[in-house]
């Protein structure tokens, strides 16, 4: 790689060069402006706060990677004839509107991670700057390696192939770049093998550093209260708070984030890994009940969080549950498919072609139409809510932005949510060996769905067989990250064949993005 990974961060208000050319261009100012960012931690602060603001920008996280082309990927939406989006759902990768597509998810999520090692290198550099703020340089480390850890995932959930696990004959192929330096020279391609360990490496040192995370409660509140934190840690009459820590790779999001990684890697014994990491969040055990992580750093949603006067007053996106969320304030504009067109705006969807929606027939199959699940289900009930000339065509609230909208509940985009630990677990759980345990499997799934209001009554019978079972994770994927990019990622993960909504085999050719051509021109491999 010699073009695009060659990504030159010069300071959060510059930026990134797209050429080793550029680099050559640059004065010797860059360096003096670096030199003044980190002299203090507030520096470190602004440009921390800069990673997060990267990642919520259109091209990443609060548009491609989430609700717009990687859930179309997924074949979650309806798709009206003549839309932007029509080629994705047909996963012609060469075809507009996804060479663009390809080449900015690329080249941003570099961007952000340039921005990354940077900081990383400046910190290690100015270490006498945190003399007075410990927690707050311990914060940053852990923050910073583990945010790496995630953007490189997903860059390869995307760009890489999937089904790892069970495709040992792919661990010395080439992945993608793993960029651990800020330098202009070119990084080359890692094996999934050597990706996979750094990915390890990164989000285990990460953790190390976050333990002293508030949100974690590994350590007193006094030792919290030694510190106010610049632009980490606040401390109020009654202690400590961390009002923001979700808004934050936090120690929890980070733990959640190397249970995502465990399954990635899909062998044996990093799936028993994943169960153990995965319970930890939860708050359970084996042994133990579930969810005793409850009250801690996550709630469950209830029926007064969503049952606002409207949609947009009512928690619909489940903050509480949230692990790792970015902040999105111009939604709205993100939102904007024209002048007075809402992406999230279906009725009626024949009326226009930047929409995004859920059918009637899909929203009938994920939910079970003709069992009491759609009537009971929240995820149905609530968030989502009957649009289009003849209220067939369904909306999807939790996003939907509007200009009088004051509350921050749809200003929120969900990168981790604690379900997912309890479909991990229920997944892991269905590995033979000694971890095998059918009905802890079954209990997992039964607590999400209790807690989305379907009743006791219709909790899953202990009686159903593994693969019942694990068609049953599916539903749950299917029904709990609407609009959020994971159902792609989850059916690439496992190798399906078959996905709802597609009628052709899926293989590598559909589930693997290909590397940006400007990419290939420069020395990329695009391996087969």
């Amino acid at each position: 790689m010699k073009s695009k990974l060659s990504i030159i961060l010069l300071s959060l208000s510059l930026i990134i060069t797209a050429s080793c050319n550029k680099w050559l261009d640059i004065s010797s100012k860059t360096d003096i402006i670096s030199d003044q960012q980190f002299s203090n931690v507030t520096g470190f602060r602004d440009a921390v706060i800069g990673v997060y603001v990267k990642m919520a920008k259109p091209e990443l996280y609060s548009q491609e990677m989430t609700w717009r082309t990687v859930e179309f990927l997924a074949q979650q939406y309806a798709v009206v004839a003549g839309a932007p989006d029509l080629n994705v759902t047909k996963y012609l990768y060469t075809t507009d509107p996804l060479p663009d597509k390809r080449e900015t998810i690329w080249l941003e999520a570099y961007n952000v991670i340039a921005n990354i090692n940077k900081i990383l290198i400046y910190h290690e550099k100015n270490r006498e700057v945190f003399a007075q703020t410990p927690i707050t340089d311990s914060l940053i480390k852990g923050e910073m390696l583990a945010l790496r850890a995630f953007m490189h995932l997903d860059l390869m959930r995307l760009f890489g192939k999937g089904n790892l696990g069970n495709r040992p004959e792919l661990q010395n192929s080439l992945a993608i770049p793993y960029v651990t330096e800020f330098t202009k020279d070119a990084t080359p391609q890692r094996t999934y093998k050597e990706t996979i360990a750094l990915l390890r490496e990164d989000i285990e040192e990460a953790l190390k550093y976050l333990e002293c995370d508030p949100l974690s409660r590994l350590r007193s509140a006094d030792y919290w209260n030694s510190e106010a934190a610049d632009g980490f840690i606040s401390t109020t009459s009654t202690g400590t708070s961390m009002p923001n820590r979700k808004m934050r790779m936090n120690y929890w999001a980070a733990k959640a984030l190397y249970a995502r990684i465990l399954m990635w890697e899909g062998t044996s014994e990093s799936k028993s890994k994943a169960l153990e990491v995965a319970l930890e969040v939860m708050g359970s055990t084996l042994s133990g009940g579930l969810g005793t992580g409850e009250g801690a750093y996550y709630s469950w949603v209830t029926s007064s969080d969503i049952g606002g006067t409207y949609w947009y007053t009512s928690d619909l996106a489940f903050v509480n549950e949230q692990l790792f969320t970015l902040q999105v304030e111009k939604f709205l504009d993100i939102q904007s498919a024209t002048s007075t067109q809402n992406w999230f705006y279906c009725g009626p969807p024949y009326s226009q072609y930047s929409v995004i929606y859920l059918s009637d027939d899909r929203r009938k199959t994920i939910f079970e139409n003709g069992t009491s699940l759609i009537d009971a289900d929240w995820r149905a009930t609530k968030c989502l809510w009957a649009d289009g000339s003849s209220l067939t065509s369904w909306t999807i609230a939790k996003f939907y932005n509007v200009a009088d909208q004051s509350t921050s509940y749809s200003k929120r985009m969900p990168l981790i949510r604690v379900s997912e630990m309890y479909y991990i677990a229920a997944e892991c759980l269905l590995e033979q060996g000694v971890n095998y345990n059918k009905e802890k499997a079954i209990a997992c799934l039964n607590k999400v769905r209790n807690q989305r209001n379907i009743p006791v009554a219709y909790n899953l019978p202990s009686t159903l067989s593994d693969e019942e079972v694990r068609n049953e994770i599916t539903k749950e994927y299917m029904k709990e990250f609407i609009g959020e990019g994971q159902l792609f990622f989850y059916y690439k993960r496992l190798g399906f064949k078959y996905i709802l909504d597609y009628a052709e085999e899926m293989t590598d050719a559909e589930y693997q993005m290909p590397m940006p051509d400007s990419e290939i021109a420069n020395g990329g491999i695009r391996e087969n």
